[in-house]
Parts: C-alpha cells; sequence; structure tokens
C-alpha cells in the first residue's frame, strides 16, 4: 500500500480526532465537509419542501451530516488509522450508531420496523466484522451485507407504502454504507497517517 507522503499532512485539530483522525489531506478533508454539508442541504431542502417543521429539519441535518460525512471520513487513512488504534473504540463507535436510528423511528414512526430491522441488519454486519478482526479482506462481506440491507430499503415503498418522508430511504442506505461497509473494513491497513 502506497504512503501517504508526510508532507502532504495537516493536523486535525483534537475536537475533529472521531472524524478525520489526528492527520488527514485537504483533500480529504474537503472531500468529508463537502459530503456531509453537501447531502445534509439537499435532504435539508427536501424536508422543508414537504413541510416539516423546522424542530424535525435541524434534527434532520445533524443526523444527516454525521451519516453523510462518516460514509467518506471512514475509508480516508486519518480516520481508518485513528479506529484502528483502539478496539474497543470501534465497538463504543459501533454501539452508539443506534442512537440515528432511534431518532428517526421518533420522527417517523410509519416506518419504525422498516429502521429496525435496518439496524439491526447494518450493525449485526459491523458487530460481525469487528468480532473477527477488522481485516481488508472483510470488504466483499461488508458489501455484500449491504447490497441486500440497500436492496430491503429500496423495495420497502412496495411493501409498505411510500416512506413518510421522500428523504428516509436515502438516509437508510447512507446509515448502511457507513456502519456496514465504511467503518469496520480496515481500508488502509498499511497506511502510515503521521510523522
Amino acid at each position: 500500500m502506497t504512503q501517504v507522503p508526510s508532507s502532504s499532512l495537516v493536523a486535525v485539530p483534537w475536537w475533529l480526532h472521531e472524524l478525520h483522525g489526528t492527520h488527514s489531506t485537504r483533500r480529504d478533508l474537503a472531500l468529508v465537509q463537502g459530503c456531509a454539508w453537501g447531502v445534509t442541504a439537499l435532504v435539508a431542502a427536501l424536508a422543508l419542501a414537504e413541510g416539516l417543521p423546522f424542530w424535525a429539519v435541524a434534527l434532520l441535518a445533524l443526523l444527516v451530516v454525521d451519516i453523510a460525512g462518516g460514509v467518506v471520513s471512514n475509508v480516508t487513512p486519518g480516520t481508518n488509522a485513528h479506529y484502528n488504534a483502539s478496539r474497543r473504540v470501534r465497538v463504543v463507535f459501533l454501539a452508539l450508531h443506534v442512537l440515528q436510528p432511534a431518532a428517526l423511528i421518533w420522527l417517523f414512526p410509519g416506518w419504525a420496523a422498516v429502521i429496525m430491522a435496518v439496524t439491526v441488519l447494518t450493525l449485526a454486519t459491523g458487530f460481525g466484522i469487528e468480532f473477527r478482526g477488522r481485516r481488508a479482506d472483510a470488504a466483499p462481506v461488508a458489501v455484500a451485507s449491504a447490497v441486500a440491507v440497500i436492496s430491503l430499503i429500496v423495495l420497502t415503498p412496495a411493501v409498505v407504502g411510500p416512506a413518510p418522508f421522500i428523504g428516509l430511504p436515502l438516509i437508510l442506505v447512507l446509515y448502511v454504507l457507513k456502519v456496514a461497509v465504511a467503518f469496520p473494513v480496515d481500508w488502509h491497513p498499511n497506511a502510515r497517517t503521521h510523522g
């Protein structure tokens, strides 16, 4: 694996280590932030257009900025190395990802069963990979699981009716990509992220 030249790395402020690691490249920082805020703006605009109350739009924005940014962030060398340093931190990270679905169930109780199914399958994948070992060769398992769960999300409206918010399926797909694919796989096992 190609090493990231230390001259191209920038130090990340301590309060952003959970998102970007201790060091990252300007390109990776821009990609994470651009994706996080771009998707958040899209979801917020859709929520406002559908007439959701402002507090619900704000809550959705908080959820989406974390989820969308995390999809990209978790495959960068800086974030990957940060989480590789501690198994306990990885397990806590996965466990905390019951909070976003809980908020979505609170906002959209009509889709509670769907959201719970997506959450259980997604976390089962993440924890399954974690307890077998964070390895680059886990990528096919993670992606296969994500394909199955995303298929469930996409086909659900045909069975139970349309989503209560047009952006909900997108949020769930991003959640699956973040927690089942981007985070548990060790994308850069030999990457050097500082020094």
